[in-house]
């Protein structure tokens, strides 16, 4: 038994109906912490495992080394680690009637997040990149949100599937007392993270919520997908002469902050956005023309380069 304690609940009778055993936090260094629970049966993992016992995540591990130093944790506990198991097969009941699916006697996944760091040349340049990412939608149901002072763009808050975004990754470690040496290359670089969390409802979807049956390849496939915003322009929004007609005046249209979904059939609003997108510009989110700044800045995005002096401070499995 791990816990910190266990809740139930009884009828008028003062028979047990049901109880759960709340998690116990398990603390760590540089104020870092993640939950752990035990009734005896079934072991349960929650925390940010990158972070845990170290001054940063700025540059994570893979999840085999996640994995690696949950196990360790789990040991230090006397609890036995999480495995793949063996597969097996059972009958399902769907609304087709009874299928034959696979399933795995091993650790089950709930959440998994993944991460990217680019670099696009100055803290100047990453927070431009950011106000133009918040003009972005994902799709034509994901839409874009910016919170904060304009350091963060999300996509997907809420969905029980996917959650993406985009941040500045200098003011999070400033906002959690993270190493100046470290604020200063992420703010010199202009260094901007890219997050998705895959959820529980996603995992089992893709048949990737047991730790036996995940496929990393499908993951990163999807990764891909959703990290395809970052780059969507190929154009700047004072390159006009390119567009054609028709596509130019939609496209000055929404500069000027016209409501096109209002103005414009459905589908030549959807066919509008497509054929746009590669130039930069979503129609589908309102433009505010007062914030509008007609200067043109062409920003590089590229993958983030380890600073040879970081340390990833690895816990290693016991």
């Amino acid at each position: 038994m791990v816990s910190a304690g266990v809740v139930w609940s009884t009828d008028s009778t003062g028979e047990v109906k049901w109880k759960c055993v709340k998690a116990s936090t398990i603390e760590g260094s540089f104020e870092t912490s993640v939950q752990v629970r035990c009734d005896g049966n079934t072991v349960k993992f929650d925390g940010n495992v990158s972070r845990f016992g170290r001054p940063d995540n700025v540059f994570g591990y893979d999840l085999e080394q996640c994995i690696e130093i949950v196990n360790s944790i789990l040991a230090d506990l006397g609890l036995p680690p999480f495995t793949k198991g063996e597969k097996f097969y059972r009958h399902v009941r769907t609304e087709h009637g009874m299928v034959l699916k696979s399933a795995w006697s091993g650790a089950h996944l709930s959440r998994i997040d993944l991460t990217a760091n680019f670099e696009t040349g100055s803290l100047s340049n990453a927070r431009a990149y950011l106000e133009w990412l918040a003009t972005q939608q994902g799709s034509a149901r994901i839409k874009v949100g910016t919170h904060g002072d304009g350091e963060t763009v999300d996509w997907g808050r809420g969905s029980r599937r996917l959650y993406a975004k985009a941040y500045l990754k200098s003011d999070e470690l400033r906002r959690h007392g993270g190493a100046l040496e470290l604020i200063d290359h992420c703010e010199v670089v202009g260094l901007v993270r890219f997050e998705l969390t895959v959820k529980a409802t996603q995992l089992h979807s893709m048949g990737c919520n047991y730790l036996g049956g995940l496929d990393m390849d499908q993951l990163e496939l999807l990764f891909e997908e959703r990290k395809a915003v970052l780059t969507r322009a190929e154009h700047t929004h004072d390159d006009m002469q390119d567009l054609p007609n028709a596509l130019r005046r939609t496209a000055r249209d929404w500069l000027a902050g016209d409501d096109l979904e209002r103005r414009m059939s459905l589908r030549t609003f959807q066919r509008h956005r497509r054929e746009l997108l590669s130039y930069g510009i979503d129609i589908a989110v309102r433009r505010n023309v007062i914030d509008f700044k007609p200067r043109v800045r062409t920003i590089e995005v590229r993958p983030a380069r380890v600073p040879s002096w970081y340390d990833f401070g690895e816990r290693k499995a016991a």
